[in-house]
């Protein structure tokens, strides 16, 4: 049986019909059997579909069964990376798609915002009346005012044309929702040496430790944990750091229950011992880090230049001290706004006339005196920043055990190079996200695990080297940026959202005593990959309250920000005063109902997509291009993401650059000239025959790290060293201007732009952003620490946004299989914390803190120490009505226990996920009007074809609901 698609024309093709059996197992066959069509298949008259699952970031490999043009099966591919495995959200993959809430027609609203009263409507009059209104407020208020929102959803490459259509328009407001996740870790790396390996860059076929971060690996792509059984059977040691006895932690050689918020201390300590043990890689830190530039500490901060040291200097010119000559010499770096981008001397040591100096070897240590000043190299400044985090401090901060400790430290470095690190994105959810971020790319580095056997994968490096963000770096680099969006990046200070959010008070760790003490932070600054995005905290106020200007327009295409974004009522009240709406999604949602126009997407496994698994998946699922392709044609009139893009393009007249979606898989495929053939394909159609391309580690093709080879460079000069083409103003507008007053008075001049190719450890980005140019030890604003005075009231920790099979953040609530598995939102306690409070197994308890309170069901578990609380995220009910509070989008969602006010992280600006609460038992049961055992999720059954064919939602989508026990 032949295992390829046919061609484009097979969307054209495809009809929707036959009814499928989807059985969860025999306990549930008699619940959830509609037929017996699947079971009476015969091999012969079904097609078997190469493509990828989408249901969350892992892109396992799979097969679709489709019969008579309708999905009827879901199945592993054990072929390729994923081994066959799936989880229970790909075997849902038909409920998704024929699921009776799924939006299938252009809808618009006749009722009230919120009454759940919609009609349809035509393609050409949802883009035509879209059109006219955001043109209208584009012209009347400034495009700055019209917000557009991209969530974790479908994939990349429709992030990236929703971007593009946006910004190009002249959009600076999102609620980024990136920032939530992952953002923090890729915009800092990005900066520090231009690519990322904290979620994909862990080689764990070849390594001897894994240290897993807080991160559940077994929530997103179960291979991933057939890695690290493998690694175990070798021998290689598994480290957990997580507050909480997850099932890593349960695997694990050892597990550090890490006070939640304290993982600063931690990774400070790290880099201590490591940069004090005989295994630092002082070569490395010599050759490819910034370590032996000297650093202006007392007036700018920035490196130091020999344009500050000489009248008539270059800023391309970094100062060091050679050991070998005994002589200042001068790193030379290479603007790309130069002409000849730098010339033939760029990338080499210098002495003082300019003359090559082949057998430089630069100080990592010591301080000199260069025209009456002294100066010192960022090494020594690091090294004085990290000694007093010793792993006592460390385990007074974090409530661990110095010699566990000690002895993850010690494993960790025995294991280098050959030892890996991956995070979860509970990390993230910090003020100091990019910090941290920067602790650990420098934890990494100095262990020697940067692109080594068994270490880091340098980034994603998929099989072309091109990505996701091609899409917009490609038009713009050839100078196809719109002159609205070049417009919009020069007057960015006055049209950005973030331009109000000022200085913040934050407590810092002084390094050497370790008390915390209030300082004042720069907070404005927040930037989503370099362009002119906002947070989520921002753009709440400016839709909500006209802070810094009111947002009157706004599209938002797959996400829930009423649901995954802190301040979901106030956030409500910003919908209520915009003058236009559009979403774009699946389903009906909470912030959908209160939009104008809802433009129906189609599902996943219903488009053409080049596909590669990241946040988190290593070696070699991080090196794979995969095809996700359809099954079917989308049902109804659904549309592909990216199509949407390309067709309202046409109507607001923007220049998307590329002609469609598949002119960019194309190029994305065939990669640049310089790829070996076997990993580039002609276009994408020949992609399809292939289904997959798996690439190679640079260290295998050419006998040495990527940063030695030149394969680092994006910009194709292949020189050894870092790509730095993100730093500075280079790739966007950064928010923080020269001439911006610091609290002290002093005001920061200009920023000298560069690209020396070093991995920058003394960070002048994070110091421009407002972070500081090294990693801070920063305390969460609500804790014990930081607010005794609420603990009488409030005296447990509260955590949040653990990972679950059954959903992927806000989604599959209307999965019949998903909610039998995980039926209701559910509180993590202590058996010894639910006794003092009279609370049962699965009694229905409130969670309250300062800020309001939710209703979960109790779950008691020795897995939680007895002073924490861990209440899921997301929460929402589908089966209750739009007048039903949005769905019960506030009784049981975790986002609205916190403020939307601050701190930010000063980079990428997010906010405050943990923090103090209290628990106590809900006499009044759980909420109203939810599904409550097996048969009321009766109500989200797939429907049949003969049910979708005679449904054109004329009158809005037919809402399923069950209230008060009678289902409707």
């Amino acid at each position: 049986m032949s295992l390829k698609m046919s061609r484009r024309g097979f969307l054209k093709a495809s009809a929707v019909a036959s009814a499928s059996t989807l059985l969860l197992g025999s306990a549930s066959a008699a619940a959830f059997a509609e037929d017996e069509g699947a079971a009476n298949t015969s091999a012969d008259d079904v097609q078997k579909i190469p493509s990828a699952c989408r249901q969350c970031y892992g892109r396992c490999a799979l097969f679709g069964h489709v019969k008579d043009g309708r999905l009827v099966k879901i199945e592993g591919n054990p072929d390729l990376f994923s081994e066959g495995t799936l989880c229970s959200r790909a075997f849902a993959i038909p409920q998704e798609i024929y699921n009776p809430l799924r939006v299938r027609y252009p809808q618009k609203r006749v009722g009230e915002k919120g009454s759940g009263q919609w009609k349809r409507i035509t393609w050409e009059e949802a883009y035509e009346e879209a059109a006219e209104q955001f043109t209208r407020i584009g012209e009347e208020h400034g495009w700055h005012t019209i917000a557009h929102q991209y969530g974790t959803g479908r994939d990349m490459l429709q992030f990236q044309a929703i971007n593009k259509l946006w910004l190009e328009l002249g959009s600076t407001a999102t609620f980024g929702v990136g920032n939530l996740c992952w953002v923090g870790s890729y915009f800092t790396s990005q900066r520090l040496y231009g690519d990322e390996t904290q979620y994909t860059g862990w080689d764990g076929n070849n390594t001897d430790c894994i240290l897993i971060w807080c991160r559940q690996e077994r929530s997103r792509g179960y291979y991933d944990w057939l890695t690290v059984k493998r690694a175990q059977e070798r021998g290689a040691k598994v480290i957990c750091v997580d507050p909480r006895f997850t099932c890593t932690a349960s695997k694990a050689d050892l597990w550090l229950p890490i006070r939640p918020g304290s993982d600063m201390a931690l990774v400070l300590a790290f880099i201590n011992e490591i940069i004090h043990s005989d295994k630092c890689a002082e070569d490395f830190a010599r050759f490819y880090t910034n370590a032996p530039f000297f650093i202006d500490e007392e007036n700018t901060g920035y490196q130091l230049r020999q344009s500050m040291l000489e009248e008539g200097g270059s800023d391309e010119l970094y100062p060091a001290w050679d050991e070998v000559h005994d002589q200042l010499i001068y790193w030379s770096g290479d603007w790309q706004n130069k002409q000849e981008l730098g010339g033939p001397k760029a990338f080499q040591w210098l002495d003082a006339e300019g003359n090559i100096v082949a057998d430089a070897k630069p100080a990592l240590s010591g301080s000199r005196e260069i025209n009456g000043k002294t100066y010192r190299t960022s090494w020594d400044i690091l090294v004085e920043h990290v000694t007093p985090w010793t792993i006592e401090r460390a385990a007074e901060f974090c409530e661990l055990p110095e010699d566990k400790i000690r002895e993850a430290i010690q494993i960790y470095i025995d294991a280098s190079p050959a030892a890996c690190f991956c995070r979860g994105q509970k990390v993230e959810f910090s003020i100091n996200t990019s910090g941290i971020s920067q602790a650990f790319t420098i934890m990494m580095a100095l262990a020697g695990n940067f692109d080594t056997k068994g270490g880091q994968n340098i980034g994603r490096e998929p099989a072309t080297g091109y990505d996701s963000f091609m899409f917009d770096v490609v038009p713009n680099q050839q100078g196809r940026m719109g002159k609205r969006r070049l417009e919009t990046a020069k007057n960015i200070k006055k049209l950005s959202v973030c331009q109000n959010t000022g200085y913040q008070q934050i407590l810092v760790a002084d390094d050497a005593t370790g008390e915390l003490q209030e300082t004042t932070q720069n907070s404005g600054g927040q930037v989503i990959y370099g362009q002119q995005g906002g947070f989520g905290a921002a753009t709440t106020k400016a839709m909500a309250q006209g802070d810094p200007f009111q947002i009157y327009g706004y599209w938002q295409q797959t996400s829930e920000p009423i649901l995954s974004i802190e301040g979901g009522h106030e956030i409500v009240e910003g919908f209520k005063n915009l003058d236009f709406f559009v979403n774009v999604d699946i389903y009906m949602t909470p912030s959908g109902e209160l939009a104008d126009i809802i433009l129906p997407a189609a599902h996943p496994n219903e488009v053409d997509r080049v596909e590669w698994a990241h946040s988190g998946h290593g070696y070699p699922t991080s090196h794979t291009y995969l095809i996700r392709q359809p099954f079917h044609a989308p049902l109804g009139e659904a549309k592909d993401d990216m199509d949407i893009c390309f067709e309202f393009a046409k109507y607001m007249d923007v220049d998307m650059f590329w002609k469609d979606k598949y002119e960019f898989f194309d190029y994305m495929v065939k990669g640049p000239e310089t790829l070996p053939a076997e990993l580039s394909c002609a276009s994408f159609e020949d992609f399809r025959e292939r289904i997959s391309v798996t690439g190679v580690q640079m260290s295998d093709v050419r006998g040495a790290p990527k940063y030695e080879t030149g394969f680092m460079r994006k910009t194709s000069d292949f020189r050894p060293g870092f790509n730095t083409m993100f730093r500075g103003n280079k790739m966007g507008s950064v928010y923080r201007f020269p001439g911006t007053t610091l609290p002290d008075g002093t005001q920061i001049p200009a920023h000298p732009q560069s690209d020396n190719g070093k991995m920058e450890m003394w960070s002048e980005d994070l110091l421009l952003y407002g972070n500081g140019p090294l990693p801070l030890y920063i305390e969460p604003p609500i804790t014990p620490l930081a607010r005794p005075d609420l603990l009488d009231e409030y005296p447990y920790t509260l955590i949040t946004g653990g990972r679950s099979h059954a959903f992927f953040h806000t989604e599959y609530r209307n999965s019949p299989w998903m909610r039998e598995v995980h039926m209701f939102p559910t509180v993590d306690i202590n058996p010894a914390t639910a006794a003092e409070h009279g609370i049962d197994q699965d009694d229905w308890v409130w969670i309250e803190t300062y800020v309001d309170r939710i209703r979960q069901r109790a779950n008691l578990t020795e897995a939680i120490k007895p002073g924490m609380i861990h209440v899921e995220h997301d929460w929402w009910f589908p089966e209750r009505e739009a007048t039903d509070d949005l769905h019960g989008a506030f009784d049981s969602n975790c986002n609205v226990l916190f403020e939307n006010n601050g701190p930010y992280d000063p980079a990428v600006g997010t906010d405050n996920y943990g923090g103090l609460c209290k628990i106590y038992k809900a006499e009044e049961g759980a909420p109203d009007n939810i599904c409550m055992n097996e048969e009321d999720l009766r109500i989200f059954l797939p429907l049949s074809a003969e049910t979708i064919a005679s449904d054109g939602q004329d009158d809005g989508v037919s809402q399923v609901t069950v209230r008060e026990g009678v289902q409707s």
